[in-house]
């Protein structure tokens, strides 16, 4: 809200004329100083009865204020005030004074005014009185409206100019409502600077009664509508910073007197009012509409443009698509490193995700927290949306430097294609959810992917959400097993060790592999929790192989969760586990990813010396399918390196993967590391790994992972 004056006498109090103001409620009159002289008073607040003393007893009735309010206008009154021991004669104009609900607050006159006091009081007092209606009855531009075209008939003005103030650092004045010779208009932009609201936003005022022109040669308003005198003054919002301004302008010389400016001053207040009121409705919308972290559009607003979207009649008939783009791990950026990190990473996105679509007709939306949304209005085919996708995987491969850190980030993108000739089936909320689904496939497929839209996919997203509830109890009940994957050495054909991998033994869905629930536990931060479970169990079961089938050398592989690995307290939690169960720190290897690495590189390496201090191993699980870098990986201190599966498969095919092999099983043999295939399933891989020099396998063509009592079988 606009400043709103307490107290009239606030204003009046500051006029060097005489003056004074009856207080309804208060019952007291204050005077002004140069009154109080006149008057011979001893101060300036007199009670009703003190008043009592100067007033002749047959004049004290028009002091009555129930008489008083009958007067909604202004009017004369007569009195006789004792003054040096004798009584005078005072004819007095006298105004009321209204608040916010218009109700009469109090009054105001002059002592003895003199006939010029008069004139000028009969022409404003009278627009106080007729413009305090409007004040109650017009808002908006209505309002401003009205005022410019009132005051300039009433003052007998050429301009009347209500200004707001626009622009990089407010520099500028945009014309809310412009009065000129009759005629209303709005929206003219000039700048401040060289303008007499340079003055106005130093003082809150201005007064040049002639020669304006002279002194501001430069104003483009000033010169082309030929103004000499000049009346400005500044409107303030509640923290008395200038929002706007209020002037009048003539082609002739102003006569303004003080009470004339400080009835013009009421009338900036209640012009600030109404612009703060205005602006406080335009924030609201810019917030409803704008995501003010981003400056991208918001999903209520999206959600409009996606309805008039899907109802406009292209005559191209253009295909539209949905991209719903999901941040991977933000939750743990944000936990991690504060979300003041987490929201500048959004806002680099932002600018990432702009400029990557700028040569596209595109509107891009931040939807949630680590959401995004791009509408494509002209696609021409499913393939060119898929290679669209592509792009924006494989580009998220360059780091996002925030303050010094370097920053990782994968992606997982849900789309939708929708033909034009079926779009108008469909409203702007199921093609969001139809996104969501599909985004939500591809997190389940291992993030950093994007997935198409499919219809089964909605039912998938049911069976989620049932999922993503039980899984809660999950632990409690004693649903989860852990099942295990033989690891073995190509030169003695034995098993070195295994691989625990979880499942889930849901009362619905039976037996679930980590593909239906890891992404779920790690949205629901129940993966820390589960985390922990694996990797205990883990350990008492190898502890007990161990034991049992005298095999000390046995060794078990737990794989981390990305929120594990940033887990401050991740030693701790593993030296507990192995204390628990009696395995010894060489018998256990951990598995991280290089997504998991890159999120901070420098803690990775503390954290990840300090596991190895301890006699535990580390192996970099699914290699090549991130951001595989040669400089890193010098640096990074583990024990092997797992060649993903995918690769693996193209063997047998020679496919154009191959390559790829040969130099991963290279860089581990110069860098000392081991080197473990996963997804060995026949003979003729075998025979190719051991031909490059890779002699650790894990696959089906040894066994599937299987619970710990089919293990010795």
């Amino acid at each position: 809200m606009a400043r709103i004056i307490d107290h009239p006498w606030d204003t009046l109090k500051q006029l060097s004329i005489p003056i004074w103001f009856f207080d309804i409620e208060k019952e007291n009159i204050y005077v002004s100083e140069r009154l109080k002289d006149q008057w011979n008073l001893d101060s300036t607040v007199l009670n009703k009865q003190g008043l009592m003393r100067f007033i002749h007893k047959d004049d004290v009735a028009h002091l009555d204020h129930h008489a008083m309010t009958k007067n909604r206008h202004f009017f004369y009154m007569n009195y006789r005030l004792l003054n040096n021991g004798t009584y005078e004669w005072m004819k007095d104009i006298v105004t009321p004074f209204f608040d916010e609900n218009g109700s009469i607050i109090g009054y105001t006159g002059t002592g003895a005014p003199d006939s010029a006091y008069i004139e000028e009081l009969d022409r404003i007092k009278k627009a106080v009185v007729e413009i305090g209606d409007a004040f109650l009855s017009y808002n908006g531009q209505d309002f401003f409206d009205f005022l410019v075209e009132y005051l300039s008939s009433v003052l007998g003005v050429e301009t009347v100019l209500v200004g707001e103030l626009t622009g990089e650092a407010k520099s500028e004045v945009t014309a809310i409502s412009l009065s000129h010779k009759g005629e209303i208009s709005s929206g003219l932009h000039y700048s401040v600077k060289d303008t007499p609201f340079e003055q106005i936003m130093r003082t809150h005022e201005c007064y040049y009664p002639k020669d304006v022109g002279r002194l501001f040669p430069g104003d483009i308003l000033i010169r082309d509508y030929g103004v000499k005198s000049y009346l400005g003054k500044a409107l303030l919002n509640s923290d008395g910073d200038v929002i706007g301004i209020l002037a009048i302008m003539d082609n002739q010389t102003q006569t303004s007197g003080p009470l004339s400016k400080a009835l013009f001053q009421i009338f900036a207040d209640r012009t600030a009012n109404e612009l703060s009121r205005m602006q406080a409705e335009k924030k609201l919308e810019m917030l409803s509409q704008y995501d003010p972290l981003t400056g991208l559009i918001t999903r209520t607003y999206l959600s409009g443009i996606l309805g008039d979207e899907i109802q406009s009649k292209n005559e191209k008939e253009n295909n539209m698509a949905l991209l719903l783009i999901d941040i991977d791990n933000f939750k743990m950026i944000n936990d991690s490193w504060g979300h003041a990190k987490g929201d500048e990473l959004l806002r680099q996105f932002s600018r990432y995700l702009r400029q990557t679509f700028a040569q596209h007709d595109a509107v891009i939306s931040r939807i949630s927290s680590d959401e995004f949304v791009v509408l494509l209005k002209h696609v021409q085919t499913l393939e060119e949306l898929e290679e669209i996708s592509d792009h924006v995987i494989h580009s998220m491969r360059r780091p996002f430097l925030i303050g010094e850190k370097e920053f990782y980030n994968t992606v997982s993108i849900g789309v939708t294609f929708t033909k034009s000739r079926i779009r108008g089936h469909y409203s702007g909320e199921t093609l969001l959810r139809h996104a969501d689904a599909a985004m939500h496939k591809a997190k389940r497929n291992g993030k950093n992917r994007y997935a198409v839209y499919e219809e089964k996919m909605s039912e998938q997203m049911r069976e989620e959400l049932h999922l993503k509830q039980s899984l809660h109890h999950a632990l409690d009940k004693s649903q989860f097993e852990l099942h295990y994957q033989p690891q073995v050495c190509g030169r003695t054909s034995r098993v070195i060790g295994y691989e625990s991998l979880i499942r889930w033994n849901h009362p619905d869905y039976g037996l679930l592999s980590p593909h239906y629930f890891i992404s779920l536990a790690e949205e629901s931060g129940m993966i820390i929790e589960i985390g922990e479970w694996v990797l205990q169990e883990a350990c008492l079961q190898t502890r007990r192989w161990q034991v049992e089938d005298r095999r000390p050398d046995l060794k078990i592989s737990v794989n981390l969760s990305a929120q594990q690995f940033k887990d401050l307290n991740l030693p701790g939690k593993v030296l507990h586990a192995l204390n628990v169960s009696g395995l010894p720190p060489q018998s256990l290897i951990l598995e991280i990813t290089e997504t998991m690495v890159l999120q901070d590189f420098d803690r990775s390496i503390d954290t990840l010396n300090g596991l190895r201090e301890k006699g535990i191993q580390v192996h970099l699980d699914d290699f090549g399918v991130g951001f595989s870098s040669l400089s890193y990986l010098n640096r990074l201190p583990v024990d092997a390196i797992k060649i993903d599966r995918s690769f693996i498969n193209q063997i047998s095919e020679r496919g154009k993967d191959v390559p790829i092999v040969n130099a991963i099983i290279s860089m581990a043999k110069s860098l000392g590391l081991q080197v473990i295939a996963e997804g060995v399933e026949t003979r003729e891989h075998i025979s190719y790994l051991k031909q490059k020099g890779c002699y650790e396998y894990q696959g089906y063509y040894f066994s599937k992972p299987v619970p710990a009592s089919l293990v010795n079988n």
